[in-house]
């Protein structure tokens, strides 16, 4: 399977919850790129750390392909931004509402997607990062709104760029909340999915968090005593993963071949998992619990 890799590091993951919004369109632009379908995760390099987190194109792909029908619940309304008056709600749901927006695109809900991009922009004028997220861009993605391949190509330079302006100005702690909210609001639409419909490959899908989750600990274990919200957020997934740990996960590693030139990464890795009834019910149960406290 092949992963695009674009300019940024950290912005790779951020990137990845817009990916999922969009799907090939028969209308050419010279700013689109194509992700591959079965992409499994992305590649955040963060110093010297290499994070592997899951991309919501997965999420995406298995939805289409068993058509399963749209749920307004596994969403975050965007009516409880003016709530969000913290960097650290801010910034996690700022990752959560990107995440939503590639879940509404799949069923072409534009309107609420005009919503919600909008939320994202007022959220990047509270956290102070409008120099990426300026009237021009969101012209743009408006204009494009249904021209899903020329989203791709308009959003990733648009994360690419606010990335290189959090990391200018040391703000890693946002640029990793971000992260967070992309992998929590990932797994909670999987879980909801997956409990109403019992779909195999979403289970399988939810059981290869294992790991992932462990990297995303790491990533936010240095600003573990810079607030309790972030104390709590990091209790709380490390309670997850205790939870992971009864998950029957194994995991082939085989080097991925990387093309530097074409910014393309193949993964060759392959994982098996075997998850009972018992593990999906309570990890879906946490996962909602820490999800409903980012959101509320």
């Amino acid at each position: 399977m092949s992963l695009r890799l674009p300019k940024s590091k950290l912005a790779l993951v951020l990137i990845s919850a817009f990916l999922a919004s969009c799907k090939p369109s028969s209308k050419q632009d010279n700013e689109t790129t194509q992700p591959s379908a079965d992409t499994l995760s992305t590649l955040v390099k963060v110093e010297n750390a290499i994070f592997p987190i899951p991309s919501p194109w997965q999420v995406v792909n298995l939805i289409q392909k068993n058509n399963i029908p749209f749920n307004e619940m596994c969403i975050n309304s965007t009516k409880n931004y003016q709530r969000y008056t913290t960097s650290f709600k801010q910034a996690v749901n700022l990752g959560i509402y990107g995440t939503d927006l590639s879940y509404l695109n799949i069923y072409d809900k534009t309107q609420e997607s005009l919503q919600y991009l909008g939320v994202i922009k007022k959220l990047s004028e509270q956290l102070r990062i409008t120099e990426s997220f300026d009237e021009k861009i969101f012209e743009r993605i408006e204009n494009n709104i249904e021209n899903k391949d020329s989203l791709i190509k308009i959003i990733s330079d648009t994360y690419a760029s606010s990335d290189l302006y959090l990391k200018k100005n040391e703000r890693y702690d946002i640029s990793a909340l971000v992260v967070a909210g992309c992998w929590v609001e990932s797994l909670f639409i999987m879980t909801q999915i997956a409990q109403e419909h019992n779909d195999r490959e979403i289970i399988n899908r939810i059981g290869e968090q294992k790991h992932p989750l462990d990297n995303l600990v790491e990533l936010l274990t240095p600003f573990y005593y810079k607030s309790t919200e972030f104390a709590n957020l990091l209790d709380s997934l490390i309670d997850l993963a205790y939870e992971f740990d009864g998950i029957i996960y194994s995991y082939t590693y085989r080097e991925p071949i990387v093309d530097e030139a074409n910014r393309v990464i193949t993964i060759r890795s392959q994982s098996r998992v075997v998850m009972s009834e018992y593990h999906l019910k309570i990890i879906s149960k946490k996962i909602e619990q820490i999800r409903s406290s980012l959101t509320e």
